[in-house]
């Protein structure tokens, strides 16, 4: 059994193909959870690469952040062959909190790219809603807690509040790994022509925040609103994090 968690689809072609990859020294029945979160299309890839040397490959794409894993509370999106899916449940068990198969290979990765775009055009969301109360006077500190509060802030949004009212924006989710998953997303919709002008625009305010701060948390571009918006008390804090 192998597990493997990477960066983008040309980091999983490198490390499982070619004389010296992952598929080449396993062995026949090897089962392969791969993690990363790539294409829909690279993970068929990988399950019909890993077919030719007898390796079984499920698309285990996650779902959380950084405290998410460390509590095992993590979502688990999979595609690939249910007989599989249910041999693997116990080490699915030991990592989540709830895990779901969602048909053949590439579907969960597919419902991973579902599952980013509320998560990228949601933080977007907030930091415009934040910064329109900021504008019209609203405390900030006190916004941000009240807001943590309603029913509106889903909970994936909720502890980035927190980090954000002491501008705190380390990384739990890099800007560039949401930056690369808005580009898989628009890649996917252009390739299925479904217009994505929400998508687009955060896409378009996180390529604008990443070209200046590449390691801090998808979150800043809460702070980037606020810089576009000319608000006075952008925090000299936050330019330290």
């Amino acid at each position: 059994m192998i597990l493997s968690c990477l960066t983008n689809d040309e980091a999983v072609r490198r490390v499982y193909t070619g004389p010296e990859g992952v598929f080449a020294g396993a062995r026949s029945g090897t089962v392969v959870l791969e993690m990363s979160t790539i294409s829909p299309e690279g993970s068929r890839e990988l399950q019909k690469l890993g077919a030719g040397f007898g390796v079984e490959v499920l698309d285990v794409a996650i779902s959380g952040s950084t405290p998410a894993a460390e509590q095992g509370l993590l979502t688990l999106l999979i595609g690939g062959d249910e007989e599989l899916f249910r041999a693997a449940e116990p080490i699915f068990q030991a990592v989540a909190k709830q895990y779901f198969l969602l048909g053949g290979s590439g579907s969960g990765t597919a419902m991973k790219l579902v599952v980013n775009t509320l998560l990228g055009i949601g933080m977007q969301a907030i930091a415009e809603a934040v910064v329109l109360g900021e504008a019209v006077g609203l405390n900030r500190e006190r916004l941000l807690e009240v807001l943590s509060k309603t029913a509106v802030i889903a909970p994936a949004h909720v502890g980035k509040l927190a980090r954000v009212a002491i501008n705190d924006y380390s990384p739990q989710f890099p800007l560039r790994l949401m930056n690369k998953d808005f580009k898989l997303i628009l890649k996917s919709a252009a390739e299925a022509h479904i217009p994505m002008p929400a998508t687009e625009a955060a896409f378009r305010v996180n390529s604008d925040e990443l070209a200046h701060h590449d390691e801090d948390d998808f979150s800043a571009v809460l702070r980037q609103m606020e810089e576009v918006a000319g608000i006075a008390d952008v925090h000299s804090a936050s330019m330290t994090s």
